[in-house]
């Protein structure tokens, strides 16, 4: 292997890491339901709200949440004592995608959104776009919406 080759081999394989690593704890730790309608349903039945990330694998900021943000262990117990996590996938755009960005108002990602059902459909709530690091984000879902 000559020395540009080898170099750009490292490059490639530098590159893997950083997105491995990025990519490694889908979630940060948080136990995010994918299942609009199971959340929806375990919302109603023990009373708490909904905590809706909108999100999408090609999101750089998204996968900050995760490595940063959702990884706290703070952030994840109130996210476990407070609230039903819902996590929505916009990786890809087609018609369901679209429908779903608008019933919850998504115009940027992430969108972190706190809503009870059935106000969640409207898109009313208290929320939050761009990156929060774990000390925002632990005001963000302690305050009082």
């Amino acid at each position: 292997m000559s020395g540009r080759t080898g170099l750009v081999a490292a490059f490639a394989l530098a590159g893997l890491g950083v997105s491995g690593a990025m990519g490694s704890r889908p979630g940060g730790g948080v136990a995010w339901l994918r299942d609009e309608d199971k959340a929806l349903s375990e919302a109603r039945r023990t009373g708490k709200p909904l905590l809706v990330e909108a999100w999408a694998a090609w999101c750089a900021a998204c996968k900050l949440l995760d490595r940063d943000t959702w990884s706290d262990p703070e952030v994840q117990r109130q996210i476990r004592v407070r609230y039903v996590p819902l996590r929505l996938d916009f990786s890809t755009e087609d018609a369901s995608s679209d429908a779903q960005r608008e019933r919850y108002g998504v115009q940027g990602l992430p969108t972190v959104l706190i809503c009870k059902p059935p106000g969640c459909a409207e898109a009313a709530g208290h929320r939050a776009t761009g990156l929060l690091r774990p000390a925002e984000m632990l005001a963000f879902l302690t305050a009082e919406p």
